[in-house]
């Protein structure tokens, strides 16, 4: 039985200060993490012993066995809880503690208050009645609550209950049930739950198990979008898949997330799917899932950019794989196998779909890999497979590869790095693409020139390749402030049964550089400007040259090249190691002449670089694209003086009546702790491939008081001054609640689009948010 110290000594103590009596944080306590409650206690630990305090002292009946206490109570208790009562009652027999009046109940963080109070210590129960507990972030009241023992559990049961994040006198909003059932570390059970803002009820459902995780649990997303029409996208998570101790046969912790979709569109009908997340791998976002996702589609045909499109059939579907798995290293090797997949229904799904994945990667790889690496090389094998045949997709069937890392030879001072790799490679047009020109083929309107075209475009690429490249440095100190690199080089690459004719060709490719620079330094120790945040500074001037020259022989005008050459408005890599596109690689001879300058002040006990410039021109000896004798003039700054302001500007021009102009700007600036804006400016002229551009985007936010704020994003396209994309937003502050009010216009050429969003964020509990938008886009 536990003890009670009630001691007589101080039954008559005067009236205390209840401040002096506040007790300290208790470290102990749980805490938010991963978007959940943590360790959550909506109820205080029950104590081994405790004593009671009180002002007018106590009364004892020996019939009854009940002490009774007057007065200001107080009740301290060996692990640091603390209770406050108007009267107390000790019921030595029942083994029972009756707190009435105005209770208060401290242990750590948390606060308890109630009408009354019963502890239980023969048990270790508490039961309260009128509970309002407050744990940063949430606030919780009842009307009773008491704990019990579920399956082993200690469970919190509330009667009447309701929570809120607001923490006021008169919360703006609650979530309010008839019962609550707290699970801690778990989950929060709803019945007959209401949500309330203010007095007004929004919204019911009879039941919500809500998981303290935010991954768990229900999540719903209303609104409305041109392409969608109304949606509501609705989400479960739950955990599963535990891992079984091999010599307890215990069950571990669940590790496997899934995530349970039930997705309805007005205009695209129904769509349902699971994502399944490896928790054990969450320090990597991109890894550790499968998502599998299938829509019967009303309107498979619909599209928001206007361009019309072949027929898609109403059944959409996705399949992602995206998996690693890591050996444990031996012998400081590491054996790491990959799975990067992606099945999807046609060419639209992602644009139709998936919005976000769209725009970054529309056309997603499919890999299967295998490698072994330590700090000195790696070698693996890996196959790029063709899933979705309406892209074009150039496929390894599969790919072999060793790489060595630039490492001293044999404890020389020279360095050596090498690649070397067998395959088998094809490439094949999107199916689309091959009808569309299968069909100029049979068309009488085209031209010998566009029918040569296709032909061309038609032909079978594919080839068995072996390349090696190994390459060896001397990196060299003649002087103080000046380094020379001597660099050379050589590989050998072989082609099997290329393309339709089955050509077997053999290159070797020989290399010579040297880098060479030189540093001057000089100290400004007067230069100081709180202003511009410079605390001294440091001039570094760097000159610097580098010479490339590569022999090879050259691959026919009709190869079936596969590693081609893409467009780019920046140099191309000046070293043979780092040139992926083997098919596409030719004589040259390049010398590169700049001058790098910096300048670093002192800041937070280190260095800053304050401001960064790189001017840089190359001369062709030997071009190998464009039998040019100049590049443009490169000119790389990037300004970053203080926290709240930084600039970027990359410029390019020819100098010698050929090549193509390119600015490229971006600002950032905080001239007030309640505005802050950003541009970006791009031009493009006179490229050989790119098309012309000069796309300005502006973008700024306004803090108008703690409530308000204020922002806007327009992107316009000045070539043919066009407003391609605005957006205008409002933000209101509720405490609890953030509510965002936004209009947005889309200039997509051939379609415009309108959308209003209106989004309402649960701040501070993200286990129970209630997301809301409505968008056009």
């Amino acid at each position: 039985m536990k003890c009670i110290a009630a001691s007589l000594a101080v039954l008559g103590l005067s009236t205390f200060t209840y401040a002096q009596d506040l007790p300290a944080e208790n470290p102990e306590q749980g805490d938010l993490k991963k978007g959940g409650f943590g360790s959550l206690e909506l109820m205080p630990k029950m104590p081994e012993n405790i004593q009671i305090l009180s002002s007018k002292g106590a009364e004892y009946n020996a019939e009854t066995g009940m002490l009774r206490y007057d007065g200001n109570i107080q009740v301290n208790a060996d692990n640091g809880m603390q209770l406050f009562a108007n009267r107390a009652i000790l019921d030595t027999k029942k083994e029972k503690l009756l707190l009435r009046g105005n209770v208060k109940i401290y242990q750590g963080t948390l606060l308890h208050r109630g009408d009354s109070a019963v502890y239980d210590y023969g048990k270790s129960k508490l039961e309260t009645h009128g509970l309002r507990t407050s744990l940063d972030p949430i606030l919780l009241e009842a009307g009773t609550f008491k704990s019990e023992e579920e399956d082993g559990k200690m469970v919190y049961v509330g009667r009447h209950a309701a929570v809120t994040t607001h923490d006021a006198q008169d919360p703006n909003y609650w979530i309010r049930a008839d019962k609550v059932k707290v699970y801690p570390n778990e989950r929060v059970e709803f019945n007959d739950m209401k949500l309330y803002f203010g007095d007004v009820p929004v919204f019911w459902l009879p039941y919500l198990s809500q998981p303290l995780d935010a991954d768990l649990g229900y999540h719903f997303i209303p609104g409305a979008r041109s392409r969608w029409g109304g949606f509501l996208l609705n989400r479960y998570g739950i955990m599963l898949g535990t891992d079984s101790d091999l010599l307890t046969g215990a069950d571990g912790e669940p590790w496997l997330l899934s995530q349970w979709l039930v997705d309805f569109r007005s205009k695209r009908g129904l769509g349902t799917g699971v994502d399944l997340f490896d928790t054990r791998l969450d320090d990597n976002e991109n890894l550790g899932w499968l998502k599998l996702y299938y829509a019967n589609d009303l309107s498979p045909d619909t599209t928001s950019s206007g361009i019309p499109r072949d027929h898609v059939n109403e059944d959409r579907y996705r399949a992602e794989f995206k998996y690693r798995i890591e050996s444990d290293s031996v012998a400081d090797h590491q054996l790491i196998y990959d799975a990067n997949l992606t099945w999807l229904s046609d060419r639209y799904y992602l644009e139709d779909f998936e919005m976000g994945q769209y725009n970054t990667n529309p056309e997603p790889d499919n890999i299967l890999g295998v490698q072994l690496r330590n700090d000195r090389y790696q070698l693996g094998a890996f196959a790029r497979i063709r899933i979705n045949d309406f892209y074009q997709t150039d496929t390894r069937m599969p790919e072999i590869y060793f790489d060595q890392v630039k490492h001293p030879l044999f404890k020389s001072p020279i360095l050596h790095e090498g690649k070397t790799s067998f395959g088998f490679y094809r490439e094949d047009l999107a199916d689309i693409r091959r009808k569309e020109l299968r069909q100029s083929l049979s068309d009488p309107m085209s031209t010998p020139a566009e029918i040569a075209e296709a032909n061309s475009l038609l032909e079978r690429r594919d080839y068995a390749r072996f390349n090696t490249w190994q390459e060896f440095a001397l990196p060299l100190n003649p002087a103080d402030g000046i380094t020379l690199t001597p660099r050379a080089g050589a590989g050998y690459t072989r082609y099997w049964d290329a393309g339709a004719d089955d050509v077997n060709f053999s290159r070797t490719n020989l290399y010579a550089g040297v880098d060479a620079a030189m540093k001057f330094t000089k100290r400004y120790s007067n230069a100081r400007s709180e202003r511009w945040g410079v605390n001294e500074l440091l001039h570094v001037l760097q000159p610097y040259a580098n010479l490339s020259v590569l022999s090879t022989d050259e691959l026919d005008s009709s190869f079936p090249r596969i590693e081609r050459l893409t467009p780019t408005v920046r140099p191309r890599p000046f070293g043979v190691g780092r040139f992926h596109a083997l098919d596409d690689m030719n004589n040259w001879s390049i010398l590169r002449l700049g001058v790098r300058n910096q300048l670093l002040t002192k800041r937070n006990q280190g260095s800053h670089l304050w401001l960064t410039m790189d001017s840089y021109v190359d001369y062709f000896i030997n071009d190998p694209e464009l039998n040019r004798e100049f590049s443009n003039f490169y000119n790389d700054l990037y300004w970053s003086p203080l926290p709240w302001m930084s600039l970027g500007l990359e410029t390019q021009f020819p100098i010698s009546g050929e090549g193509f102009t390119e600015v490229s700007s971006v600002v950032a600036f905080m001239p007030h702790r309640d505005l802050e804006f950003r541009v970006r400016h791009r031009y493009l002229s006179s490229h050989p491939t790119l098309l012309d551009s000069n796309r300005l985007d502006l973008q700024a936010y306004y803090r108008i008081n703690d409530d308000w704020g204020l922002d806007f994003y327009q992107q316009w396209e000045m070539d043919d001054s066009t407003l391609e994309e605005q957006i205008y937003s409002i933000h209101r502050n509720f405490d609890s609640w953030v509510a965002s009010l936004g209009i947005m216009h889309r200039d997509n050429r051939r379609r415009e689009e309108f959308g209003v969003l209106l989004s309402f964020s649960l701040r501070a509990f993200p286990g129970l948010n209630l997301p809301v938008s409505f968008s056009s886009e």
